[in-house]
């Protein structure tokens, strides 16, 4: 075999021929996207008309976009990230009120000088605020063995960013025995169609009761004022 090479190459470099071996072409790696972080995670829709959200962009990447969308509902958010320093970019703009709640996904673009590019996405929470209006223990001061009303109403935010009556909610009612620290829960209601809701006891000792709702994929917890009842 090396007598075959032999003579065929020796014509070629008698007559001056420099013979290269061919290369194998490699195509550009495209950017890489190392991470993403959303601020807040958890974003309140509240009376406020708005709030900010920021997306940082931790990548090698020559020029970025990113764009927020909700999994349900109407909404989104265009970014424009910038450069924050060698491997970081970084964009805010902000969520209405009108906008959808529950999962939103960030997905994020990341190209490099000759155009390749490298798509990666975050998932963050949005809810809507929720609170309790006139939430009462009654009697405040009340015999042994006598009735006591909880009672309250919730109130949730629309995307008119107003609170309105919350229908249909299940709503805990819990105790704190005057002298120790654990809340014990006494019941579960639901709101009726005016948010309302009402609970009768038999009053036993003196405390605390709190009405607490636990929230959902598209709404925020809150809790009630506490209200104390003296049970002599």
């Amino acid at each position: 075999m090396k007598r075959l090479l032999t003579a065929v190459l020796a014509p070629a470099t008698a007559a001056g021929l420099v013979l290269v071996a061919p290369t194998t072409s490699h195509a550009a790696a495209a950017p890489t996207i190392t991470a993403i972080n959303v601020k807040p995670a958890l974003a309140v829709q509240t009376g406020l008309n708005r709030q900010k959200i920021t997306v940082q962009i931790h990548t090698d990447a020559a020029d970025v976009d990113a764009l927020a969308i909700p999994t349900r509902g109407g909404g989104g958010i265009v970014f424009s990230p910038k450069k924050i320093r060698d491997g970081l970019w970084e964009a805010s703009n902000y969520l209405y009120n009108w906008e959808s709640a529950g999962a939103w996904t960030v997905d994020v673009t990341a190209w490099d000088a000759d155009f390749n590019d490298t798509k990666k996405s975050k998932t963050f929470q949005v809810r809507r605020a929720t609170y309790f209006a006139g939430f009462n223990a009654s009697p405040s001061k009340v015999r042994r063995g006598k009735a006591i009303s909880v009672a309250g109403q919730l109130r949730g935010l629309n995307n008119y960013g107003e609170y309105v009556p919350f229908k249909g909610q299940k709503v805990t009612i819990f105790f704190k025995k005057k002298g120790t620290q654990k809340w014990v829960r006494y019941a579960v209601v639901t709101t009726a169609k005016n948010g309302k809701f009402a609970k009768r006891f038999s009053a036993k000792a003196s405390g605390w009761w709190i009405a607490d709702y636990a929230g959902s994929a598209s709404w925020y917890k809150s809790f009630s004022k506490n209200d104390g009842v003296v049970v002599r």
